[in-house]
């Protein structure tokens, strides 16, 4: 037979009083209902537990054995209570993020250093990775949510998502390239030395999308992963490359690197995050997902 861990309870309260009676006020419960659960505890002991005298009762040493074991079925209940308590309150809990490679450099630390300000006591694991590598952790659930550029590819219908930011591609150069302080014109991309990121990179595709609607074909220079990677080469007067507006501004502002106004279309492109059905959704994630609706685009 199993011990009810109800019963435990009430024994220890028992123990602790002396007296049926006494516990029997403070569990609200009538001497005759206390009487039944010992009974069917001492039962599946098989051995007495109390000793009865006029002034209540005293634990035998089968009872005195059990005591302990009691102690900490209530120790485990207090402590189970007290985590739901924090995690209702978002005082504990975990939160596993997966970025692509630029939301990761540009957009994320800013939103985990607000979410941290408020939620102190949740544990923030991120993973970092191109478009497809992202979806991958999300879809093995490696990670919680995954935010991506550009629309995601065919998922799971139980898998959602929502567009949390409006991004754009830009041309930039080193200030030695030849069209850096030229008028760019649609004629001058065709065969263009161009540095790309890693295949699976949102940002490639959506600067290879918008050249092949314009009918365009580019040279490759190089292929790096990463977007600071990428920069570095720029820099170094390698090529030209299609990269967030967002990740080069700072180097743009300062003139390391110079941005070519290109007469190209669909060069625009929404983040996203991806995640699976709210039902599922921790109090940690929820908390993360209305951070990023509260996020300005």
């Amino acid at each position: 037979m199993q011990v009810n861990p109800e019963h435990l309870l009430t024994f220890l309260v028992v123990a602790e009083h002396g007296s049926l009676t006494a516990a029997g006020e403070q569990l609200h419960l009538s001497q005759p209902a206390i009487s039944s659960q010992l009974k069917q505890l001492t039962t599946v002991v098989g051995e007495p537990l109390f000793q009865r005298h006029r002034h209540g009762v005293t634990l035998t040493n089968t009872g005195q054995g059990l005591l302990e074991h009691a102690r900490t079925v209530q120790r485990a209940l207090q402590g189970t209570r007290t985590y739901l308590q924090d995690l209702q309150g978002l005082q504990t809990g975990n939160l596993r993020v997966a970025a692509s490679l630029t939301i990761a450099a540009t957009l994320l630390p800013g939103m985990l250093a607000h979410y941290h300000q408020q939620h102190p006591g949740v544990k923030l694991q991120v993973r970092q990775g191109n478009t497809r590598e992202v979806l991958n952790f999300l879809l093995n659930s490696t990670s919680e949510l995954a935010l991506i550029e550009g629309p995601p590819p065919l998922l799971p219908t139980d898998v959602h998502s929502f567009v949390f930011h409006q991004d754009h591609l830009v041309l930039v150069a080193s200030p030695q390239h030849p069209l850096a302080h030229e008028q760019v014109q649609t004629s001058d991309l065709q065969h263009l030395p161009v540095i790309w990121r890693e295949a699976g990179s949102g940002t490639r595709e959506v600067a290879e999308r918008a050249l092949q609607q314009a009918g365009l074909q580019v040279q490759t220079v190089l292929e790096l992963a990463g977007t600071e990677a990428v920069k570095e080469a720029v820099l170094q007067n390698l090529g030209v490359a299609f990269l967030s507006e967002r990740s080069v501004q700072r180097e743009v502002q300062t003139g390391l690197l110079v941005q070519l106004p290109v007469p190209l279309q669909g060069l625009q492109r929404e983040f996203r995050v991806v995640g699976g059905p709210p039902a599922t959704q921790s109090r940690a994630v929820q908390a993360f997902l209305t951070l990023l609706q509260d996020t300005p685009s």
